[in-house]
């Protein structure tokens, strides 16, 4: 009894006595080993990388476990011996190819981007079932003089085979990691299901001779004889799949050596920034000990450097500076008069008003200061270096040591050049008395686009408060009861 289904012919009878070449059933197990391992490895590379390289190794594994399985079938067809001549069509040779490729492409797919258990089954029955059309559409290529149809039973058994093959493959594809000797030992356990699947779908197979598929001269239709077509198969299926691991291998020691290489980097960008830190340490404990210096010369002014470094900080960050640079500016700031420890006692230390001679004298101090800190090549100090020869500088272009104007004023001058004149209008001198603040805030509005950069004056009046809170945490000795007194007319 026979029973056509989707193109299959199902059978109880009996066929042609068929069997094997042992030495070919034996290379084909060794093929779809080969390509068990090659497909597991350029998986483990898939899983391992992402983007583009990703996509690259997931078509390279499934053409190589799609292409495997094809030519351990091909191959295994040609350890069949059987009484008749066989050929095979081209094109549903090349179709079955293609089959076990892209159905194999669709299981590693989906197993991509979710590795559950509910996935990998999934994507096993895919592929499984791609790998049973390919192995049938591989038998509908063969040109005969007889019919073919199967066994149901052991059909159905091959194909559940195949399914559980594939899903064991994807299973163990998304856990093989490393070591050599888990993926050549999961090679070899999907070798033998694939192959298990494949001659139990053989074992299927009932060849029923037709004298009427004879053509009259006794040849076959055209095909693809099956010496040839199954070295051919072998050959390019061995050299391929050793490309493969070639380049799976390469790659690898490729990621080794990258994976090395950003190591050294890492640890050459740590060591560089441990250096920088060390660096910037060194400038701020050298500047500590300047202005350490500068205050055996001139103590008179206490707190008004820490004041004007926080005010010139914080105006920094509201005008609208990056913070690194703000930053620096609050450690290079308090240099700013450093120069002073140039100019002789006797004007620096005058308690009363300077003269001509002597202000001219004094104004020195700001070249100096430039000279002094200037050339070292280290940033902070650099900055306290612009700082020190042009905070006097005017924005009218009347201010020294070289007479400015505007923008030609680095930014860290005209905005130091606010913070301490703010300050000292509202400390007490041994030649003035402390101004008040409404004076000061008059003050401050009457030069600005004369002695201050306009738009930096309207920023600081509008964080007044902040301002004076600043002034307020960094109070001389004496002093405490005059600033709560400016905050309260402040208010």
């Amino acid at each position: 009894m026979s029973i056509e289904l989707a193109g299959l012919c199902f059978t109880s009878a009996s066929g042609l006595p068929f069997s094997h070449d042992h030495w070919l059933v034996t290379l084909s197990y060794v093929v779809a080993a080969f390509a068990s391992y090659s497909a597991l490895d350029m998986a483990e590379r898939m899983h391992r990388t992402s983007g583009v390289a990703r996509v690259m190794w997931q078509g390279c594994a499934a053409a190589a476990l799609g292409g495997g399985i094809w030519a351990m079938h091909f191959i295994a067809m040609l350890a069949l011996t059987v009484d008749t001549p066989i050929t095979y069509d081209p094109a549903i040779t090349l179709l079955s190819l293609l089959t076990s490729i892209a159905f194999v492409a669709t299981g590693f797919r989906i197993i991509q981007s979710r590795r559950t258990p509910a996935a990998i089954a999934a994507a096993g029955v895919i592929v499984g079932l791609g790998v049973a059309a390919m192995h049938y559409l591989g038998m509908a290529a063969m040109v005969l003089p007889a019919r073919i149809a199967y066994q149901p039973v052991l059909w159905c058994l091959s194909v559940a085979i195949a399914v559980a093959a594939a899903t064991a493959g994807l299973w163990l594809s998304t856990r093989i990691h490393h070591r050599l000797r888990e993926r050549a030992l999961a090679a070899l356990v999907m070798a033998v299901a694939v192959c298990g699947m494949h001659y139990t779908g053989m074992a299927a197979l009932v060849v029923q001779v037709d004298p009427m598929l004879m053509p009259a001269d006794g040849s076959l239709a055209e095909g693809v004889s099956s010496g040839p077509l199954a070295a051919a198969v072998a050959i390019g299926s061995f050299g391929l799949l050793l490309l493969a691991l070639v380049s799976a291998t390469a790659d690898r020691r490729l990621s080794a050596a990258a994976a090395h290489e950003a190591s050294a980097l890492r640890i050459a960008n740590m060591e560089l920034q441990a250096t920088r830190l060390q660096l910037e340490a060194t400038q701020r404990e050298i500047i500590r000990r300047l202005c350490s210096a500068g205050e055996f010369r001139d103590n008179e002014t206490g707190q008004h450097v820490a004041r004007m470094a926080q005010i010139s900080h914080h105006l920094a960050l509201s005008a609208g500076c990056a913070p690194g640079f703000a930053a620096q500016l609050l450690e290079a700031a308090p240099l700013h008069d450093i120069g002073k420890i140039g100019i002789p006692d006797h004007v620096l230390l005058k308690p009363g008003r300077l003269d001509a001679q002597e202000w001219m004298t004094m104004r020195q101090h700001a070249t100096i200061g430039q000279r002094l800190l200037g050339g070292s090549g280290l940033p902070l100090l650099d900055l306290a270096a612009e700082i020190a020869g042009t905070h006097h500088e005017k924005w009218d272009g009347t201010g020294y040591p070289a007479g400015l104007r505007g923008t030609e004023i680095p930014l860290s001058g005209r905005i130091v050049a606010i913070a301490d004149v703010f300050d000292a209008l509202l400390s007490a001198r041994p030649y003035k008395e402390p101004w008040p603040l409404e004076s000061v805030v008059a003050h401050m509005r009457e030069q600005s686009g004369r002695h201050f950069d306009p738009e930096l004056v309207e920023v600081f009046l509008g964080r007044l408060d902040a301002m004076l809170e600043i002034r307020g945490r960094f109070v001389d000795e004496g002093t405490e009861r005059q600033l709560l007194s400016q905050s309260d007319a402040a208010e």
